[in-house]
Parts: C-alpha cells; structure tokens; sequence
C-alpha cells in the first residue's frame, strides 16, 4: 500500500483559529535551534476570546545577507490559516534539518499581516478595509470605479435582511451588468478596488491602515534597493481547487517581470496581460515593494484555488451584509453560518487540499531560493 504524501504531523500546521496559529508558529520559531530574530508589532483591537493581536517578524539568518526570501502570510485575514501553515512548515523543516539556509541569503517571514480579519475570519480588517487595496496615496486624488459605483446597492444592500423581491431584483441588475461587459469587466468592477463605500466589498479605505504602517515599517527595515528579494506572498480563493498559481502584478516588461519569469518560469501569470485567474487591482501591497526594489528582485502572489468565484462573490456579499463596519462581528443571528461558509471558501477542511498547499509552497520557496542564490 501506497504511503501519505504527507504525514499526519506534517498538515498538523493547519490551525483551527488564529490563536492556535500563533502559538503554533511561535513555538516553532523558539524551536528553530538557527539564529533567529523575533519582532512582535501590536495591533489595536483584540480576537474573539479576548485574545491580543499582533504581527510577527521573524528574521531567519545573516542580517547583513545580500538575498533574501520573504514569505507574507493573512494581508487578507481569513486567507492566513494558509500562509500560517506554509510559514510553520518551512520553519519545522529547517529546524528539523531537512532545510538549510545557505550563506548569503536570510529567511524573512512575516507572519499574520492582518491578525484581526485573521482572528474573526474575515479578509477585512476592523473597519472593513481590503488591506491589499489600501496601499494608494492618499495624498492624491483616489482612483475612481464607475462599474463598482453602478453595482454597489445590489452587491450589498444597506437593508441588514432585504425582502426576497429586493434580492431577486439585486440579481438580476448584477446579472444584466455581467452579460452586457462580459466577465473580465464584472470583476474588474466587483474587486478591483473601490474607495467610496466604506461597507462595500473591496474597499481600499480614506487612510493608511493599522497593517499598513506596520508592513511599511517591516518593508523600510528590510533595505530592499540594497538586496535581492524575493516576496511571496500567500493567499488563497483563486483559481481551480488546490492549485497554487503563481500572480505577477509587475509591469509588462519591467525588470521585477522578467525576474519572475527567469526564477519560477512561464507558468508565471500576469494579471495586465489577461492570462491571471486575477483581474489587475490599485492599490496591492505589491507596489509598494515595486517602488523600492532593486533589479534583481520581485515580488509574487502565491494564490491557491478553492471553489469557484461565483460561490466566493456570494460569500463575501454575505458577510459584508450582516458584519458592518463599526458593528460586533457576530452581532447578525447570521454571523456564525456566514463564518462557516467564508471558511469553507477560503480554507478548505479537506486533507487532499492541505496536502497540495504544503507541497506546491515547497516548491515555490525552493525555486525562490535557487532563483536568489543562482542571481
């Protein structure tokens, strides 16, 4: 008989909450036997059992490295039981021997960027901010999305429980709007960004957010014009189930692109090109990275697919209508079924996908790290 691809110890990284993730990567960290520097950045707010809030870094290696590999994990909350579990494995495998850190490349894992949307099982953060649209200047005008404008009252009612007729009605506006632009430019309206209606989905805010300040105070310590770097960044609910593609926001022939092609091929999608189970966005943590990276770096999203987008657009009207901004996030009778659902969408249970997440992030981190080290 055929032995597991993986052990049972070894998909013991996935958590059932973020607390437990947080013990669990901390442990792993104190148990790494490598040197190793913890910093802890504090997050306002607290999880459902009280519980505090916070964003760990954790520096693996030389401080003065030239290279190195960086793994981001919740920038979208709920999508952190993965990264979690992607960063707790690397760390177990090199603590266990299986894994070295060569000379010259250091290990950077940001752990729980958005603790809070982490904590309640949501991809917002406390205000119902889209961390991964809020990296703008707010100094400037903000970018405008007439499409999202159009569907905004029919994507999320401002009625907590809307009549059945309403729902319906509801529907068919978004379902006309799909069928005279085609798909591409429904999600293009529906996600990439909107900075107007602070209880809409997608919501890029009217300020830098509490995961922003402190992911620009990691990115300002981390020297990235003076390195080559390489980001990776972990979420999950694109795609076909259980496949981890590899999203490219770079511009077309920029350097930080080609880069990406050279370290982890053509299966590398870009979004600007059509080619991306993603639509291009404003506002991604990725630029802010673009804008001080050096030539021989660049930064990926590493997206695993769950079920399909319709069933995740539902999911997240859902929740953005019974969870408001401002609101206890499970006042709404609704909030522990809406939960479930946006667990199931965005964290599948099942061992077959686990699996897949564990082995497709190995790969990636070994292709970022030979990528870096052949540089």
């Amino acid at each position: 008989m055929l032995s597991p691809l993986l052990s049972h110890r070894e998909l013991s990284v996935f958590s059932s909450s973020y607390a437990e993730a947080e013990q669990a990567f901390l442990g792993a960290v104190s148990a790494l036997g490598l040197p190793a520097r913890l910093t802890s950045l504090p997050y306002e707010g607290s999880g459902p059992s009280g519980e505090s809030l916070a964003t760990r870094q954790v520096w693996i290696g030389d401080q003065d490295a030239p290279r190195v590999l960086v793994l981001l994990s919740a920038v979208h909350g709920i999508e952190g039981f993965c990264g979690s579990a992607i960063q707790q494995d690397l760390v177990r495998r090199l603590s266990s021997g299986q894994l070295s850190v060569p000379d010259g490349l250091a290990v950077l894992l940001v752990h729980a960027v958005n603790p809070w949307g982490f904590a309640w099982c949501r991809r917002v953060d406390e205000q119902g901010i889209d961390v991964n649209r809020n990296f703008v200047d707010f100094r400037q005008p903000l970018p405008d999305n007439a499409g999202y404008r159009e569907l905004a009252a029919a994507l999320v009612p401002q009625e907590v429980n809307p009549a059945a007729e309403s729902l319906v009605q509801n529907e068919q506006r978004l379902m006309h709007y799909l069928q005279q632009h085609g798909q591409y430019e429904y999600e293009l309206a529906v996600s990439g960004g909107q900075y107007e209606f602070a209880d809409g989905l997608f919501y890029g805010g009217r300020d830098r957010c509490q995961a922003r300040i402190n992911l620009e105070l990691v990115l300002s310590e981390l020297d990235c014009g003076n390195r080559d770097v390489a980001v990776v960044d972990l979420h999950t609910g694109l795609g076909p189930y259980g496949y981890g593609e590899l999203i490219c926001d770079h511009p077309l022939g920029s350097p930080g692109l080609l880069v990406a092609r050279d370290w982890f091929g053509d299966s590398v999608t870009v979004p600007e090109s059509g080619d991306s189970c993603s639509v291009p966005k404003t506002g991604l943590v990725d630029y802010a990275f673009h804008d001080v990276m050096g030539p021989r770096s660049c930064y990926v999203t590493l997206e695993f697919g769950t079920y399909p987008i319709a069933e995740l657009l539902r999911c997240l009207r859902e929740d953005h209508r019974v969870r408001k901004p401002g609101q206890q996030p499970f006042a709404h009778p609704d909030s522990e079924r809406v939960r479930q659902q946006l667990l199931k969408q965005f964290y599948p249970a099942e061992p077959q996908w686990q699996t897949l997440v564990l082995m497709r992030g190995r790969q990636v981190i070994q292709m970022a790290c030979q990528g870096l080290m052949n540089g």
